[in-house]
């Protein structure tokens, strides 16, 4: 299920109906085509929220930010593990006070859009390059990389320019870090 623009009370209706049903899987929130956010249901109980490398209630103040935005689920396994968080019902109802009452405008920016230097590398990626980074960024993210892939081949050329996009784009400083690393040994 992907839905690429929808107002924020859309996306918490729907993220309502996912847990009403006792879904299992990421909920994804994009922003502009970015990543902005991810919550993990285990049988319609959300498990954990990450924003912006924020994890838990302040991933919360992240999300509510957002005035539209596209959203995808994938069901099945839960990416990342359960943190410590007040009750679902509570949450939903959180998100969707928000809703209620008018969000702040939001603009994502991703190190990608800013002004990033290139490395020595000034090579254009080559599609052996994109296949490892998308394949990567999968084992971070789920299914959802091949779009975010998509949308930043478009904008970066060089090897190093994508890895720094890529990595922006997931949750958590720890797992970037881990990311650069695993691009490191596979492109070798």
């Amino acid at each position: 299920m992907f839905q690429p623009s929808l107002p924020f009370p859309e996306i918490v209706a729907r993220l309502s109906k996912l847990c009403q049903e006792k879904h299992t899987g990421n909920f994804y929130i994009l922003n502009n085509g970015h990543l902005l956010g991810q919550v993990s249901l285990q049988n319609g109980e959300i498990t954990s929220i990450i924003a912006q490398k924020k994890q838990g209630v302040e991933a919360i103040a992240i999300l509510l930010g957002v005035e539209n935005g596209g959203i995808a689920f994938a069901e099945g396994a839960v990416a990342g593990g359960q943190m410590a968080l007040p009750p679902t019902a509570d949450l939903l109802t959180l998100l969707e006070g928000a809703s209620f009452t008018g969000s702040r405008s939001f603009q994502h920016e991703p190190r990608s859009a800013r002004n990033v230097p290139n490395s020595h590398n000034s090579h254009h990626l080559t599609a052996s390059q994109k296949t490892v980074l998308e394949q990567t960024l999968k084992e971070f993210i789920g299914p959802i990389s091949n779009m975010i892939c998509a949308d930043h081949f478009r904008k970066v050329a060089t090897l190093t320019a994508a890895i720094d996009a890529l990595a922006d784009e997931i949750p958590t400083l720890q797992a970037a870090t881990q990311f650069r690393e695993r691009i490191r040994e596979r492109l070798r």
